[in-house]
């Protein structure tokens, strides 16, 4: 087991942590410390972490927590998302061959915002959002999951500010990334060549991502602070987007 793949197993394991600890940041740790680090092309890193965000959904929803899922709005957001993936996915496929260096910019430029975007609290409303504000969001979800397998920052932003218990926001939010890695992870093994080392990767995260979810809950967790971890990764983040733009530029 050469360095570089035990490297890229170090990262999922710390994006599980992290994931497990704050509620987000899974596929952004895997592609971005994954990217800057050369660990594997952003085409590869996206499909890796696509598949194993099944993984932890799935993990997330067990015991019945989908049943909060608020469906009404989830329709909505999943009938212009899921479209839009597969746009995401076709431009990342001629991005990667074409304009490496216009991926690899686009990428740093996407961490930054989500990480400036994630100190934002926003303040409930009164009322839910209308359904257009859900589909406008899917557009963008749905673009970033098709290229960086990230759909997170929009619809995250959106259902934080809905009058809703916590519950059905984060029963909703497990239910969309789910649902939108399934969707993604089934389209790239249709459209793509999975190459054997990405597989193998795939095969030893999923229960990399299954054990450190379990160990991070029951040891872990209490090692550090959920707010001190995430101004941890916010940190890891922007200096991850910041390699990956000072790479495409120059």
């Amino acid at each position: 087991m050469d360095i570089s793949l035990l490297m890229l197993l170090s990262v999922i394991a710390l994006g599980t942590y992290i994931q497990t600890a704050t509620g987000f940041g899974f596929g952004l740790i895997v592609l971005g410390i994954g990217g800057a680090l050369e660990l594997m092309t952003i085409p590869e890193l996206a499909f890796i972490a696509s598949l194993l965000s099944l993984v932890n959904g799935a993990s997330g929803l067990y015991g019945g927590v989908w049943r909060q899922a608020q469906f009404r709005s989830m329709w909505v957001f999943l009938s212009v998302a899921l479209p839009m993936v597969a746009v995401g996915l076709y431009w990342l496929d001629h991005l990667g061959q074409a304009a490496l260096n216009v991926l690899q910019g686009l990428l740093g430029i996407v961490m930054i915002l989500v990480c400036v975007s994630s100190m934002l609290k926003p303040d409930p409303l009164k009322a839910p959002s209308p359904s257009w504000h859900f589909a406008l969001s899917g557009v963008f979800a749905g673009l970033l999951s098709g290229l960086f397998s990230t759909a997170g920052p929009p619809i995250s932003y959106l259902m934080y500010r809905q009058p809703v218990p916590l519950i059905v926001i984060r029963a909703t939010l497990l239910s969309l990334f789910l649902l939108l890695a399934a969707f993604r992870t089934g389209m790239s093994l249709v459209t793509e060549s999975i190459s054997l080392e990405v597989q193998f990767v795939s095969l030893i995260g999923a229960p990399l991502v299954l054990a450190g979810t379990y160990l991070s809950r029951r040891f872990l967790l209490s090692l550090l602070e959920a707010d001190v971890v995430k101004r941890l990764a916010m940190g890891m983040l922007v200096l991850s987007g910041g390699v990956l733009l000072v790479k495409a530029v120059l």
